[in-house]
């Protein structure tokens, strides 16, 4: 019982909240899926994603599938936020299940600890937004419960800024080895990107949220142009 207590949380929380809130559902399609400066799938990935909110309390599902099938992901994550004089912060808990990490004998349930072990890898964030007057947007990640997909228990440190309102820069890091998760032998830059977005008017009623991103990974020596619409 204490093994599925991680992966049911979240669903509890969502089934007793509804009601009191606001419900979301939606897709995102995207030329490659690259997260925080890794190529996952290396093909056209389709992203749906279920929410709901109330308050300051978000829960929801979320989802990445590639094209050509050579990779699924299937996270289920919680935050939370509260404002501050000037921005907000956000305290957010992810449970990431990527099967393409996973042995063909790993089951759901298994978050065993023991490094090397375990079907999923959890992780805490604490995010701060900055106000307008300064929009600055800093976040700390850490795989609190790593399994087989991080054994290293990995750290992930971004910072975002908006240059022009329709164009932002982000920098991100991870601060020491992550040999699966980030692909990294030691500290190292591994996610430094800008992004632009736009909305395609299709009716007087429907438009479409566009973005184009060129993100490069310094520490793999790797580099991406990929687009992707929001349904």
């Amino acid at each position: 019982m204490r093994t599925k207590i991680l992966s049911t949380i979240v669903f509890f929380l969502f089934l007793t909240s509804v009601g009191f809130g606001q419900m979301k559902s939606g897709v995102d399609i995207y030329s490659r899926y690259i997260w925080r400066g890794s190529n996952l799938g290396n093909s056209p990935s389709f992203q749906p994603s279920l929410s709901y909110t109330t308050g300051g309390f978000s829960v929801g599902a979320w989802g990445s599938y590639s094209t050509i099938g050579s990779y699924s992901e299937d996270d289920l994550w919680a935050t939370y936020s509260f404002a501050l004089p000037s921005g907000s912060i956000t305290a957010s808990l992810t449970d990431y299940y990527i099967p393409a990490f996973l042995s063909p004998t790993a089951t759901f349930f298994n978050y065993n600890t023991k490094k090397g072990l375990g079907s999923h890898t959890v992780e805490i964030g604490l995010a701060y937004a900055g106000g307008e007057s300064m929009p600055l947007s800093i976040a700390v990640y850490y795989d609190a419960i790593g399994g087989v997909p991080d054994p290293d228990n990995s750290t992930y440190i971004q910072a975002s800024y908006p240059v022009m309102s329709d164009l932002s820069v982000t920098v991100g890091l991870t601060p020491s080895k992550s040999t699966v998760w980030y692909t990294t032998a030691k500290a190292g830059l591994i996610n430094v990107g800008l992004a632009t977005t736009k909305t395609i008017k299709v009716t007087e009623s429907f438009s479409i949220p566009f973005n184009v991103q060129y993100i490069m990974n310094p520490y793999a020596e790797a580099a991406y142009l990929i687009f992707g619409i929001s349904l």
